[in-house]
């Protein structure tokens, strides 16, 4: 849905047609769309439920989901923003990993600039 809303209804590129955010990635040789879109929406929750019954839902579905039992060979539901979660914690302990593409395009930029990469 992200796709479509981001690529498709904007006009964009989408799926495998968009364009790479590092610059030594391979750029796609067929566009369907021009550039990379975005999407932005937002929802006025008093327009449909008061604000505090509202608060008090969502907490009861993510204790409700958090307590259904896991499904064979997983660690139980992913609610939103618990994969995000997952990462930044990694990552303020192990350092953001960077492919290799990515690696090589700061330490161009490190040497045009003369600041360090390492």
């Amino acid at each position: 849905m992200v796709d479509v809303l981001c690529g498709v209804l904007s006009g964009a590129n989408w799926g495998p047609f968009t364009p790479p955010f590092a610059l030594r990635q391979e750029i796609p040789s067929r566009n369907v769309g021009r550039g990379i879109g975005h999407f932005f929406g937002t929802m006025q929750i008093d327009g449909f439920i008061d604000p505090d019954a509202f608060k008090r839902q969502i907490d009861d579905y993510v204790r409700v989901f958090r307590a259904t039992k896991p499904a064979p060979g997983t660690n139980g539901p992913l609610l939103p923003g618990d994969p995000e979660r997952e990462a930044e914690k990694w990552r303020r302990k192990n350092g953001v990993p960077l492919i290799l593409p990515v690696v090589e395009e700061l330490r161009d930029i490190s040497k045009k600039t003369g600041i360090s990469f390492e």
